[in-house]
């Protein structure tokens, strides 16, 4: 799949990029921290996982899939998880999802979060059973399924968060469907 060539200059490229860097590190160094001395009860959203989908869908150019696969891949082993599977998949998902979003005619916020929705619920699912079936000790399916709940109810707060402070901007279409 192309990425839509846009009018935003390299520099403004590279920079996104080393800023997705420097967030994708923060979050996964906050992940292995040791913050809490009791058990968790209820699992926190994957904030990283998010970022990763509101930037490539609003701004494919800032984070290419290389760079995401090569974040998601070191995410794996350093929280000591089956190399390549959160990974693989999430990244097979990703690249259908913005197949899906380039070729359809609706890009609408609610449209987008269903997508995101579905592919939460489908990374979620589909990692628990190949954990399940390789007979591999996994969380529960009820956690799993508690978090990306929280996952799909956080990513709005994300889209706002990327969109007026880090500036990530969908682009505008019109309704011959030229980029403005």
């Amino acid at each position: 799949m192309r990425v839509p060539v846009s009018n935003i200059p390299s520099e403004r490229i590279w920079i996104y990029r080393i800023v997705f860097i420097a967030i994708s590190i923060f979050l996964v160094l906050t992940n292995l921290m040791p913050l809490q001395t009791m058990p968790q009860i209820w699992p926190w959203p994957n904030t990283l996982l998010l970022v990763i989908f509101c930037w490539s869908l609003r701004e494919p150019n800032f984070v290419p899939i290389p760079l995401i696969t090569f974040v998601l891949l070191s995410q794996d082993f350093l929280l000591h998880r089956p190399p390549g599977l959160f990974s693989g998949i999430t990244i097979l998902i990703l690249v259908w999802i913005k197949a899906i979003t380039a070729s359809t005619d609706d890009k609408s916020f609610l449209a987008e979060w269903m997508r995101v929705a579905l592919a939460f619920a489908a990374i979620s699912l589909i990692n628990h059973l190949v954990l399940s079936l390789s007979l591999v000790a996994t969380t529960e399916l009820r956690i799993s399924l508690i978090q990306t709940i929280f996952n799909i109810s956080t990513y709005p707060f994300v889209v706002l968060i990327s969109h007026y402070i880090f500036r990530v901007k969908r682009p505008y279409f019109t309704r011959s469907g030229r980029v403005i």
